[in-house]
């Protein structure tokens, strides 16, 4: 999310309080030249925020969702969960069951293993975005159900710094239609379910937890559910 100036962030707050105002009352210090304070409501106007009508301004929808974002006490733009699907493939094959095994290629992260992942999109459904990142990413084509919700709270083992806050939202496809692409930003495997721990060396989480997630999805009956969890990583 875009941070605004400090000055066009108090007139969208001053805008957030009212359904309009005239121009003396938007402007957040009646000490500021009108020259500074038009530049930033002309930037304002210009970037979608806020609508001019006759003699009074007022936030457009966009400029209220945009300010209805802000932590009023400190005139900022907080910084919110990221959502993501988490995408757990599975079919039957020699045999046996296998898993789609996805190892990461981009940072942060490197190098990791597990599932794949993507973001859901302003506007789009978590199973549309599944469907999409699964499609985009491997080039199969499935119907994802939704098996829980998980909020990770991601901290440096080193520093204790919160490096992640991202709500995983667990899908399962099974059977998955297509022939698997290869794609730049991770190695995707089919894995039979023997040698999951010998074929993931370097997972996201530790291997127990991973592997408690993925029969979560493989045994799924129906009943979504929810957990927070922290997580101490040092492969961010």
């Amino acid at each position: 999310m875009k941070q605004l100036h400090e000055i066009q962030l108090q007139i969208l707050k001053r805008l957030l309080f009212a359904n309009e105002l005239r121009y003396a009352q938007v402007k957040p210090d009646q000490g500021m030249e009108n020259n500074q304070f038009d530049f930033h409501l002309d930037q304002l106007i210009d970037g979608g925020y806020v609508a001019k009508k006759d003699k009074s301004y007022k936030l457009t929808n966009f400029g209220k969702e945009y300010a209805n974002r802000m932590d009023t006490e400190e005139v900022v733009v907080a910084k919110q969960s990221k959502i993501s699907a988490w995408i757990c493939c599975t079919r039957e094959g020699n045999k046996q069951k296998q898993f789609l095994i996805y190892t990461r290629l981009k940072q942060p992260f490197y190098g990791c293993q597990g599932f794949m992942s993507g973001k859901v999109r302003y506007g789009e459904k978590v199973v549309d975005a599944a469907r999409r990142e699964l499609k985009e990413e491997t080039g199969l084509g499935g119907e994802p159900q939704i098996v829980s919700v998980k909020h990770f709270l991601v901290y440096d083992k080193t520093t204790n710094e919160l490096v992640e806050d991202k709500i995983m939202v667990l899908c399962v496809v099974k059977n998955p239609k297509g022939d698997l692409k290869p794609h730049n930003e991770g190695l995707y495997q089919w894995v039979g379910e023997p040698d999951l721990r010998k074929h993931i060396t370097n997972p996201f989480e530790p291997i127990d937890e991973f592997l408690k997630y993925l029969y979560e999805a493989k045994k799924f009956k129906g009943k979504v559910s929810f957990i927070e969890i922290e997580h101490w990583t040092s492969k961010f």
